[in-house]
């Protein structure tokens, strides 16, 4: 059966993944490790989700940590900015309504050579997305891991990275940036090796303590009031 070209242009602009066009930000693969989130995590409206990178999916203390709040932690391992606003946040965030967001991502952008303007750029999108689909939605930001070994080579980048996304941050109310970089670092301006799987990128329990000392002042005593009643 012949199909007009016309018809096959409307269903095109509806929805152009339906014919073929490349997924958001990647591949199936990264469509495939978000279903894989979605059939064990199925958030209540006006909780707290986290988005982000290894570093978020390895804060496996997050509910405890932040307590009481209700908190769901959707970080997926290797993602970048471009991954959380092309495919995390319309389909890990959005459709469950959160009150709020905390997105850590940015460590594997730098490490590939994506500039902090790139960052900045796709961060935008980002926060674009959440305000537009949920107005009152509260976006939290963290700072930039400062792993050791070759990726504190690229140290002034992940710097630029932070301050542009602080400074985006200052612009709007609803977003605030957390410095969950400059407690990781040592008298020295090096990672403390203490908080640091040996010869690893990622952090041992002692630095999400470090996070958490950081994190929880912040969006607990910001977020407490809105916690829904049992």
């Amino acid at each position: 059966m012949n199909i007009p070209v016309a018809l096959l242009l409307f269903t095109f602009a509806l929805n152009p993944f339906a014919m073929g066009a490349p997924t958001p930000a990647g591949n199936s693969k990264w469509e495939a490790l978000v279903q894989k989130k979605l059939t064990v995590s199925s958030p209540k409206p006006d909780a707290i989700i986290c988005i982000g990178s290894s570093h978020m999916e390895r804060w496996k203390t997050v509910t405890t940590d932040l307590a009481p709040l209700t908190v769901y932690n959707h970080g997926i391992g290797g993602s970048t900015m471009k991954h959380a606003a092309e495919l995390f946040i319309p389909k890990l965030a959005i459709p469950f309504k959160p009150r709020a967001v905390i997105l850590y991502e940015g460590s594997n952008d730098i490490n590939a050579g994506v500039t902090p303007e790139q960052i900045l750029e796709r961060f935008k999108e980002l926060h674009r997305q959440i305000h537009n689909a949920l107005p009152k939605t509260r976006l939290y930001v963290l700072g930039i891991v400062p792993s050791p070994g070759k990726r504190f080579n690229k140290w002034e980048a992940i710097q630029q990275a932070n301050q542009a996304i602080k400074q985006e941050c200052a612009t709007e109310p609803w977003m605030k940036f957390i410095d969950t970089t400059t407690p990781l670092l040592g008298a020295d301006g090096q990672p403390k090796a203490e908080y640091f799987i040996p010869e690893d990128i990622h952090m041992l329990p002692e630095g999400y303590k470090v996070w958490t000392g950081v994190i929880a002042p912040v969006v607990v005593e910001a977020e407490k009031e809105f916690e829904p009643k049992p």
